[in-house]
């Protein structure tokens, strides 16, 4: 959340911006692990088919709260490497970053999904001095997208589709594992793209995310060991975490140097942990962008999905 769905992120134009950009919650790991699915879904190929695989680089900027309700902010840089693989019922760096596609038609998809949140030093915030530091954050589960209406309108295709997401999340400093409960996130999307060129994209989204206990202790709760006069102890509980909206564009710069860029804003008032003194504000911004250039790419093409 705060250090989340915006690197720079974020997951082709919002969902892929967003995946570029989106740094609320569980968005930052896009750029790290998602980094390719913004670039699939705003590839470049023309016609029916693509490569079945393809690799580059990305580099990007983002920006935002350290953590959802945290009043501190957070930004950071980075370069990594992409690779895209477009399996047909396996795909590396499409829609969801990782997918197992169990099933698909023209209406619903079901597939097996990956996520992650980069760690936080609790150091550089001033509410969670003396507190542990935020691991790094991996996400599993089942998501099911249903494309609820498409339409064409003079030079751009349009889809709305409603996603719904179900993830376990574990904690690790790679030495450690810590189941960290789960996190719901039903999302709306709205994404228009070019009919001239698929790579040209605008996207507009809403997420609302929800928190099992273990989830939101993880982020809100005070133990005895770590309250002071500023910081009282406090028992977080399940529920409600807080609602983003997006916006995310994808522009090509030239056959192989794309541009992303996205911003959220977050609404965390009604948060099932308000009363908690880690929670501070009841709005957050994040955004980002970032510039990916495509190094490599198969001979052999694949129908586009």
């Amino acid at each position: 959340m705060g250090g989340r769905s915006a690197l720079v992120i974020y997951s082709a134009a919002y969902g892929q911006l967003k995946k570029v950009v989106s740094v609320t919650f569980f968005r930052f790991f896009h750029f790290v692990f998602l980094l390719p699915l913004m670039v699939a879904e705003a590839q470049a190929d023309k016609g029916d088919f693509e490569p079945l695989w393809e690799a580059g680089i990305g580099t990007g900027f983002y920006g935002g709260s350290s953590y959802p309700g945290s009043d501190d902010t957070t930004s950071q840089g980075l370069a990594v490497p992409y690779v895209i693989y477009r399996g047909e019922r396996l795909s590396i760096g499409e829609e969801g970053g990782v997918r197992a596609l169990a099933y698909a038609d023209d209406r619903v998809e079901f597939d097996l999904s990956l996520g992650a949140s980069l760690d936080a030093d609790s150091e550089d915030d001033a509410d969670r001095i003396g507190m542990p530091d935020l691991d790094f954050l991996f996400e599993i589960g089942p998501q099911v997208i249903f494309h609820a209406a498409r339409h064409d309108y003079e030079n751009w295709r349009g889809q709305f589709d409603i996603k719904l997401r179900a993830r376990s999340v574990v904690a690790t400093d790679f030495a450690n594992f810590d189941p960290m409960g789960f996190v719901i996130e039903p999302a709306f999307v709205y994404e228009m793209k070019s009919r001239h060129d698929n790579r040209l994209e605008w996207q507009f989204d809403i997420e609302i995310l929800y928190g099992t206990e273990k989830l939101n202790d993880y982020f809100y709760q005070v133990d005895a060991a770590y309250a002071t006069a500023q910081r009282p102890i406090f028992n977080a509980k399940a529920g409600y975490i807080g609602t983003e909206l997006g916006i995310g564009m994808a522009y090509p710069l030239s056959d192989r140097v794309q541009l992303y860029g996205g911003f959220d804003v977050e609404f965390y008032s009604g948060s099932a942990n308000a009363d908690s003194p880690l929670f501070k504000e009841d709005i957050g911004y994040s955004g980002g962008f970032a510039l990916v250039y495509k190094w490599r790419e198969s001979t052999r093409m694949v129908k586009r999905q």
